[in-house]
């Protein structure tokens, strides 16, 4: 008999602990309803005269909470995190004990959609929760959109913040009154603002602190300041950009002889590059974008400095440790590590090829270049070393098309500046033909004559050719010979007349530089394609896709439900009006 009320115990518990815990049911038709809100049975939305107390939302149906970091989302935000949980069909909000609430704010709490019913999960629509520490609800509002600077798309999940403190150091050192987050499309909503100025600033906040505190945070802001007032609800386009980072040498690598890599956190073609002299028999430079190699022969083993200076903003030294030439010169070898653009030579181009170490010296005598299946040997046109870092080797030839190649280095054919020559080296390629390559004829009217621009042109992201166009109305170039592909064309207006594009600044309010850029008509084999770009046109395209987009009427508001009556709720201004009638 005891055994029989343990287990009658056993079951009534089980019993009790699935009516406390819904579970998804099995089978029957889908709900596709979302939970709804029975107001009755929940605290009252768009209170006034608000005190800090638990907030609670009464559902139709069992619901759970998910992903509520990044779902809920509350202005003015909070200091300290607060607590969501569930009692039955109800989702109960707390604000931590330590929080204080600021005074004549109003405060709105979007759920996203964090709440969803647990048969489907289909989220709550549109919950938000309003309520305001002062005598009425704020109704006023700002919008907007965001988009990348350099390429116009829109871009999600970037805080729109407004300030009522109006110093420019107030987005490093306050958290915001009011902000909202950018949608997929790139626009954002702040609803509930009282009138007043404030100061706008937008920011992908890297670590969540909605403070600009990370230089690698994008930003975007408006030219100035915004005023929000009853008929006058701003709408403002800002575009988003990352500041140009200070220069910054990452690494100095010195380990191998002969050769010292310098990596930077961005690129240092600026920066003015000198050294020790203490008795080198080479020393050469070879710039990449973020990274330059320093080329050294040097037979003493010493140590010796590298000085790196830009402008008054940058300046380190760099000491190259000794190495042993003795041991890499056992193990080192000349060696041709490949041809530029692959085994196929373009029709009218000189071949280049990439070496290991730069050269010093090249015996034309001892190159060949054989031409055909009969391997005949061609007088060469010209041969080249590049004055960056002195490692690709150019040899011009008028080829014949579809032509088979082989390139012969004989021993001795090339010294390092190490002292080390080749061994006998060859590669084969062959020459195109002009008919699998098409002719690009760009034509661009209508620059604003006494600005600067930088041209370019592009193969995806790869870029083709850049031209630095100044003080003209016009500009044509013609790329002959083009392999086939959809080519992009980018025009940078250079305000500062520097060759890039460049990022804004907050510190000095400069915006980041317009950038218009275009996809062109595919460029056919054996085609002539003729491009003419009216400039202006691209302007007025862009203008037109920033334009400010209007708000949509502001949603009616519900009376609002406090012990004080409804007028309460509404700002002084329009208080002010329904007394005058």
């Amino acid at each position: 008999m005891p055994d029989m009320r343990v287990l009658l115990a056993a079951l009534l518990a089980f019993a009790l602990w699935q009516c406390a815990n819904p579970v998804r049911p099995e089978g029957g038709p889908k709900d596709e309803d979302p939970p709804r809100l029975v107001r009755e049975k929940s605290s009252p939305n768009e209170r006034t005269r608000y005190v800090k107390s638990p907030i609670e939302l009464t559902f139709t149906e069992w619901v759970e909470i998910r992903d509520a970091f990044n779902q809920v989302v509350i202005s003015p935000p909070l200091e300290y995190r607060y607590e969501l949980s569930i009692k039955g069909k109800t989702v109960i909000f707390e604000f931590d004990e330590r929080e204080e609430l600021r005074e004549n704010a109003t405060y709105t709490i979007n759920f996203g959609t964090a709440i969803q019913d647990i048969t489907e999960r289909n989220p709550a629509e549109n919950l938000r929760y309003v309520f305001s520490t002062g005598e009425y609800i704020d109704s006023l509002r700002v919008g907007g959109l965001i988009v990348d600077a350099r390429t116009g798309a829109p871009v999600e999940d970037v805080l729109f913040m407004l300030y009522e403190n109006t110093a420019d150091s107030v987005v490093r050192t306050e958290r915001p009154f009011y902000f909202a987050r950018s949608g997929k499309d790139g626009a954002f909503l702040i609803e509930n603002v009282k009138a007043g100025q404030f100061k706008g600033f937008a920011l992908l906040d890297n670590n969540l602190n909605y403070l600009f505190d990370q230089a690698t945070e994008a930003i975007a802001f408006p030219d100035t300041l915004l005023t929000v007032a009853e008929g006058q609800e701003p709408t403002v386009v800002v575009r988003l950009f990352t500041e140009r980072p200070p220069l910054l040498l990452l690494e100095d690598n010195s380990r191998e002889y002969g050769q010292v890599r310098l990596s930077f956190n961005r690129s240092a073609e600026e920066v003015d590059i000198s050294w020790e002299d203490v008795g080198q028999r080479e020393v050469l430079l070879e710039r990449a974008p973020d990274t330059t190699r320093v080329w050294y022969e040097y037979p003493a083993a010493a140590t010796w400095d590298i000085f790196l200076q830009q402008d008054t903003l940058f300046m380190d030294t760099v000491a190259v440790r000794a190495t042993k030439r003795d041991a890499f010169l056992e193990k080192a070898a000349l060696k041709l590590l490949r041809m530029e653009g692959g085994q196929k030579q373009h029709p009218v181009q000189p071949a280049q090829f990439v070496f290991n170490h730069p050269i010093s010296f090249v015996d034309t005598a001892f190159v060949r270049l054989l031409e055909d299946t009969s391997r005949a040997r061609v007088p060469l046109r010209g041969i080249q070393v590049d004055t960056n870092g002195q490692r690709v080797l150019s040899i011009d030839y008028r080829w014949k098309e579809g032509r088979p190649y082989e390139l012969l280095l004989l021993p001795g054919a090339l010294v390092d500046i190490f002292g080390l020559s080749n061994d006998s080296l060859s590669t084969a390629f062959a020459a195109g033909e002009a008919k699998d390559y098409g002719n690009l004829f760009l034509s661009i009217d209508s620059l604003d004559q006494g600005e600067a621009y930088l041209v370019e042109l592009l193969d995806k992201e790869e870029l083709k050719a850049a031209f630095r166009v100044a003080d003209t109305a016009s500009f044509s170039h013609a790329f002959e010979l083009m392999p086939p592909g959809v080519y992009t064309l980018r025009i940078t207006a250079d305000s500062n007349r520097n060759g890039r594009w460049d990022p804004g600044e907050y510190n000095t309010g400069q915006q980041a530089e317009f950038l218009y850029q275009r996809d062109l008509e595919q460029l056919r084999a054996n085609w002539d394609l003729d491009v003419s770009i009216d400039f202006q046109q691209m302007v007025a395209e862009m203008a037109q896709k920033l334009a400010p987009r209007p708000l949509s009427p502001p949603r009616v508001a519900r009376p609002a439900a406090d012990s004080t009556s409804s007028r309460s709720t509404l700002p002084p201004s329009v208080r002010d009006r329904i007394d005058g009638n």
